[in-house]
């Protein structure tokens, strides 16, 4: 497929142009967009005119296969950061759990220094995981989605068994 410059613009940052193809999925866009803003996926919307585009059809999907040059206007969700409960569930026989209250915007980091204060694990040992994906430092919970009543699974990192 032909390839055409995406342009994006937005309230709060200044103009992003990058190359594209008319078969990439708009979710590239995003995921282009947050590497950027860091702006999370799912608190984007990318609209063409008045059209919410969706992260997993393809702009060719919207009938613009023709065009060189392709105009977005990138909107941010701001999602509340109201505190969320979240159920912490120890590997091990026991499976113990302890109740942390942490927010949207917390950091991955500060998250593991809450589990270090009711484990005893320290954060580099740590290995926390959420709805099937491994929490990254360098990122925040709204990052992935998380929910009130979500439950963290950690495993500490220990080496030779």
């Amino acid at each position: 497929m032909a390839s055409c410059v995406c342009v994006v613009r937005s309230e709060q940052w200044p103009l992003m142009t990058f190359d594209t193809t008319m078969s990439d999925k708009v979710k590239k866009i995003n995921e282009h967009i947050r590497s950027q803003t860091k702006v999370s996926v799912q608190d984007q919307i990318l609209l063409l005119d008045s059209k919410i585009l969706k992260p997993h059809r393809a702009l060719s999907s919207y009938g613009i296969d023709k065009e060189n040059t392709i105009h977005l206007t990138l909107k941010v969700v701001k999602p509340s950061d109201e505190e969320l409960p979240l159920s912490l569930v120890e590997s091990g026989d026991e499976g113990q759990r302890h109740l942390l209250r942490v927010r949207r915007s917390s950091s991955v980091a500060q998250v593991k220094e809450m589990i270090e204060n009711v484990t005893a694990v320290p954060p580099k040992k740590q290995i926390v995981n959420c709805n099937g994906k491994r929490l990254e430092d360098g990122k925040i919970m709204a990052d992935y989605n998380i929910k009130s009543g979500s439950l963290l699974f950690l495993t500490a990192h220990c080496i030779g068994g």
